[in-house]
């Protein structure tokens, strides 16, 4: 089993004493600059390759799973974000979901197209990769997307935020993306709810930024390739100790199941720094369990 060290931004308050009161990313103040009112802190982190291993990620156990799943649709025309195509792709990646999960409903809300090409101007239709350790979703802004997507009247004894991300074009030969294994967080001390002031079409309203924590445990697949998707949780309404983190009471349905998954794009200064180097799609998805 193969592991590399390189940098993983976490998150920290920007003096000892400003705490973690009211974290914020502001986006609308002086666009395009976005601002913080916390630091990003680099900081030297192992990172486990997962290719090759007896490691056998699974997402209920450890918040991520990755599965050999060739797409039917072509490409190039996921890179541009064709509409037929998207819609084909989503129809694809629903059954996807529904097998790895046992959801009932599957409902899409995002595709975000990243890419990172040495030496050539950025693509202002597509991002670069998120070079932050974060969490999508906090249980506040999951549930205000569950309202948003949810019908009237339905009712659901779960419900999962997860994030689908597939390399396109070729295998990632930089700027892979890792996670960290649920069970090496601490919920108290590590995830920090940060204010989102975005555009309003950024409908998103908080997430999570993550302190360092030497405990956690990092993974990543090697070259990844366009035949393999990640999946990987932003939340998780049956999670027990997420529940019991946000203040709920016990209530029925609660299970010891992870509840998120930090994660974030890594560059590897081992790796190849010249050509093109990740191209990838990522969606998130909101499934319903009856």
């Amino acid at each position: 089993m193969s592991a590399i060290s390189s940098l993983l931004y976490y998150s920290a308050p920007l003096t000892p004493a400003s705490g973690d009161d009211d974290w914020c990313i502001d986006a609308v103040s002086q666009p395009p600059e976005v601002l913080f009112n916390f630091r990003k802190v680099a900081t030297e982190t192992t990172i486990t390759d997962v290719r090759g291993s007896t490691i056998q990620p699974k997402l209920d156990i450890m918040g991520f799973e990755k599965i050999v799943a060739p797409t039917r649709v072509d490409h190039r025309d996921l890179v541009e974000r064709s509409a037929p195509s998207i819609e084909r792709y989503q129809r694809e990646t629903e059954e996807l979901l529904k097998s790895l999960t046992g959801a009932d409903t599957v409902e899409f809300f995002d595709a975000t197209v990243r890419r990172e090409d040495a030496g050539i101007p950025g693509d202002p239709s597509s991002q670069s990769p998120h070079l932050r350790v974060h969490v999508d979703q906090s249980p506040k802004s999951a549930l205000a997307r569950a309202a948003e997507y949810g019908e009237p009247g339905r009712r659901f004894r779960r419900f999962q935020i997860i994030n689908i991300w597939r390399p396109l074009i070729e295998p990632v030969r930089n700027f892979p993306l890792a996670v960290c294994d649920y069970r090496s967080v601490d919920l108290s001390a590590d995830l920090v709810a940060t204010r989102l002031d975005f555009p309003a079409w950024l409908k998103d309203r908080e997430n999570y930024s993550v302190r360092y924590n030497p405990g956690h445990r990092w993974y990543y697949w090697g070259s990844l390739s366009p035949d393999e998707v990640m999946f990987f949780k932003c939340y998780d309404s049956a999670s027990r100790d997420l529940a019991l983190f946000g203040e709920e009471a016990e209530r029925p349905g609660l299970a010891d199941v992870a509840g998120l998954c930090p994660h974030t794009a890594f560059f590897d200064e081992k790796g190849p720094t010249t050509g093109h180097l990740r191209t990838s799609l990522e969606m998130r998805a909101l499934l319903f369990h009856k």
